[in-house]
């Protein structure tokens, strides 16, 4: 409509003679190029990215094992100290002051060597009355040997005199037996004197039979007294024998360890006062993962490394619990030390818990662990890319790891890769 009000057709415009209608993409094919381009060298510039990102990884810039099939020995590490396999605490006989020390810790000593010297004036009081005890009681012995010894003797000698009376009554009761039959003598004199004869006869024998219970209750008496001396005596040894060991002394031959006394200090009994170790004789005292300890069994071989040679040894026991993470392992040395090697210095060891026969195995790749499954990088057999797999892990040794499928003998296994290509499935090497 026009602004009069009329209508009237739209004005077109007649085609040219000879010509063609333009489509749209045609009018825009310089957009459509240019997009085409923009996109092309996006993508471009993403692979050239990525391919740059995996260019990153050298290949001989990482740590590349290869899998093995044999004889693989499984290890296990651990570290600790030498100790003596001999070592004694020598413990305070009573309680005390310290009145000497003889030694200091380092030193050479051979057994009875003195180590401390204590005082003790309750035990110095008792022996001396022990011992004056022991002296009055064989005093007494003494006395009362000499007492019944002249008991015996005066009985003896009435014993005797006895007997001469009783002879002679004999030759006049004869004598007056011949008198009496002549008549000389008269009957009731002689009939007396053989009364009297009589009568120091059982006299005699009273005084026999006394001597001999003398004899018998004088042996009784003296056994007595003899035991009691002795039981004195055993008194008096051991007031003497606690007095003397107040000086304490080495129990054996070796070195002095520690010495836990000074002059003045009082001590309790049984208070440790030194600790004596004999240097010649080590053990090893090793710490094993409670995780590796499970394989730790007696009698299995080890390597003690001293930093100054390796000695062989072999697993003496194992202790039961764990402690802070760790198993304590004791183990014998079978081998020569070194010259100067001494208790508490630090070692390394290997223990070899087992040896499996033809296995694959191979370095332990990081983060690895024995029993489980775990995704390494295999290298191609051309080196120019490693391809992600699956793997299932067996016994572990210090460095090197059983293969119990997943792996082939000959292949190469990346051992580390940095963090950010763990997930990647292939990875370009150059």
């Amino acid at each position: 409509m026009n602004l009069d009000g009329n209508s009237h057709p739209a004005a077109s415009h007649p085609m040219r003679p000879g010509t063609h209608p333009v489509h749209w993409w045609r009018r825009h094919t310089g957009w459509i190029v240019a997009s085409v381009v923009v996109l092309l060298a996006g993508a471009s510039w993403a692979w050239q990215v990525r391919a740059r990102n995996v260019a990153q990884l050298p290949l001989n810039s990482l740590s590349i094992s290869t899998v093995q099939h044999g004889t693989f020995p499984v290890r296990v590490k651990a570290t600790g100290r030498l100790f003596p396999a001999e070592s004694r605490w020598i413990a305070a006989p009573a309680t005390g002051v310290v009145e000497h020390v003889w030694v200091e810790p380092g030193q050479r000593v051979k057994r009875g060597t003195p180590l401390v010297t204590l005082s003790n004036p309750k035990l110095a009081n008792a022996a001396q009355s022990a011992v004056a005890a022991l002296a009055a009681a064989r005093a007494e012995l003494i006395a009362q040997q000499q007492s019944e010894q002249s008991a015996v003797l005066n009985e003896r000698s009435t014993i005797a005199s006895m007997r001469v009376h009783l002879e002679s009554s004999a030759m006049h009761v004869a004598a007056d037996r011949t008198l009496a039959k002549e008549g000389i003598v008269g009957h009731y004199q002689y009939a007396d004197e053989k009364l009297r004869y009589g009568l120091q006869q059982k006299q005699l024998h009273l005084e026999e039979q006394r001597l001999a219970r003398l004899k018998s209750g004088n042996r009784a008496l003296l056994r007595a007294e003899r035991e009691r001396v002795q039981q004195q005596a055993v008194l008096t040894d051991l007031r003497e024998s606690e007095l003397a060991k107040l000086t304490v002394r080495a129990p054996v031959g070796g070195q002095i360890e520690e010495i836990n006394a000074q002059m003045g200090q009082q001590v309790s009994l049984g208070a440790d006062l030194a600790r004596v170790s004999s240097p010649d004789a080590l053990l090893a005292k090793l710490q094993v993962s409670q995780y590796s300890a499970a394989s730790v069994k007696p009698g299995l071989a080890v390597s003690i490394d001293t930093h100054d040679g390796i000695v062989a040894g072999r697993v003496l026991r194992v202790d039961p619990t764990v402690k802070g993470g760790v198993v304590t392992v004791y183990v014998l040395l079978t081998g020569t030390l070194p010259a100067g090697s001494r208790a508490n210095e630090s070692v390394d060891a290997t223990i070899q818990v087992a040896i499996l026969h033809h296995v694959n195995f191979v370095d332990r790749p990081v983060g690895v662990a024995s029993g489980k499954v775990a995704h390494v990088f295999v290298v191609s057999p051309k080196g120019n890319r490693a391809v992600r797999h699956k793997v299932r892990f067996g016994v572990g040794s210090i460095h090197r790891i059983e293969v119990l499928s997943g792996l082939n003998a000959g292949e190469h296994v990346i051992l580390s890769i940095p963090s950010a290509y763990s997930d990647e499935q292939v990875l370009e090497l150059h």
